[in-house]
């Protein structure tokens, strides 16, 4: 069941492990199920990623793991964190309260943005990395730490993180644009440009912000 575990774990971004022996087909459901859920809801195409998910959590009930459903729930957390959006996570706290497992409390938290209950050895190497730089206020190292991060998701996430703690500017922003445009996300892309003219508004840049105003509506 490890092993099975890893499997599933790796497409939630959360854990990082894999087996050469073939897994049961409800992983490998679950897996693309989940996978079409994040690029939908990344590109704006909520009502069909929600399908996708539901498909997904109805495999992974089957198998009766609650773990892996609790990292289901929070890969959709994270999806939300990447463009910009709050999340509820009751789901997720039903679970925990039957089967706790606290790497994914662990995750739940920094998904959240409680960084003071974070345990940076529970976390992976690209989000510990991340963590550790925002904890030492490592400001400049921000932007070549998130862009190093293989995996493009990885980066939204990260940067939805460092807006809702409230530290960004230009070229974070900026480099969640670059990523959201690279794979085609429409709504991560028009979330964070969004934020882009919001943040030239404030500091009085009026004519940028207009330009960024000009391109959303083109792009809407």
């Amino acid at each position: 069941m490890k092993k099975i575990a890893c499997a599933i774990a790796l497409s939630l971004l959360l854990l990082g492990c894999g087996s050469s022996k073939p897994v049961p087909d409800w992983t490998n459901a679950s897996f693309n199920d989940l996978d079409n859920y994040k690029k939908n809801y990344l590109s704006g195409k909520s009502g069909i990623a929600e399908e996708y998910f539901n498909r997904a959590v109805d495999e992974i009930k089957g198998s009766g793991n609650l773990d892996i459903l609790a990292k289901a729930y929070l890969t959709k957390y994270a999806v939300h964190v990447a463009v910009l959006e709050p999340f509820c996570g009751n789901e997720y706290l039903m679970i925990e309260e039957v089967e706790p497992v606290g790497e994914n409390r662990n995750f739940y938290d920094f998904l959240g943005g409680t960084f003071e209950r974070v345990d940076e050895r529970l976390l992976p190497k690209q989000y510990a990395d991340f963590f550790r730089t925002f904890r030492d206020r490592n400001d400049d190292d921000f932007v070549k730490g998130i862009s190093d991060m293989d995996n493009p998701l990885s980066r939204l996430i990260a940067v939805g993180l460092l807006v809702k703690k409230n530290t960004y500017d230009e070229k974070i922003l900026k480099l969640a644009i670059d990523t959201a445009s690279q794979n085609g996300w429409k709504k991560a892309l028009l979330a964070y440009m969004a934020r882009l003219q919001i943040l030239y508004e404030k500091n009085n840049s009026p004519n940028k912000a207009a330009v960024v105003g000009e391109k959303i509506r083109l792009l809407k």
